[in-house]
């Protein structure tokens, strides 16, 4: 008598392209969070540049000077004549902090240089859940650079 088979595939291949397909996956996740990290920590930095950068050209040009202010462990906000707006305060990502307690100024000047005080050195430590480092320059010159 002749066998019939019904068209596709045996407990034996379905278990072996899972065990495959989970292989895969068991490599391929943690690589991609560490990438994803790594861009965080990156995004964070160049945010930072960002917003310093953009308080010194508005310095220039109002003629007003911007201070912003580095604050804790995870927090910086531009402080106006009126005070703190909620639309020029900014935290970093949860898994992002600062790698100093801060308590640092960086008054952006109508001259476009850069009056640091407080604690502030002209170096802002970034570091991630992981360790991994990337830091911010601010230079007297009113340069802001990412590490």
């Amino acid at each position: 008598m002749p066998s019939s088979r019904s068209p596709g595939f045996t407990l034996v291949e379905l278990v072996v392209v899972l065990t495959v397909i989970a292989i895969v996956l068991t490599f391929s996740v943690p690589a991609l969070r560490s990438l994803g990290g790594s861009h965080s920590l990156k995004g964070s930095a160049e945010n930072i540049v960002a917003q310093l950068r953009l308080a010194r050209q508005k310095a220039v040009s109002t003629g007003v000077a911007q201070p912003v202010h580095f604050l804790g462990t995870n927090v910086y906000h531009i402080h106006y004549a009126s005070g703190v707006s909620a639309s020029a305060q900014w935290t970093l990502p949860l898994q992002i902090k600062f790698g100093r307690n801060m308590a640092d100024w960086y008054t952006m000047t109508p001259d476009g240089r850069v009056v640091a005080t407080g604690n502030a050195d002209g170096v802002i430590p970034l570091v991630d859940d992981r360790g991994n480092r990337d830091t911010v320059t601010v230079q007297s010159s009113g340069t802001v650079l990412a590490y």
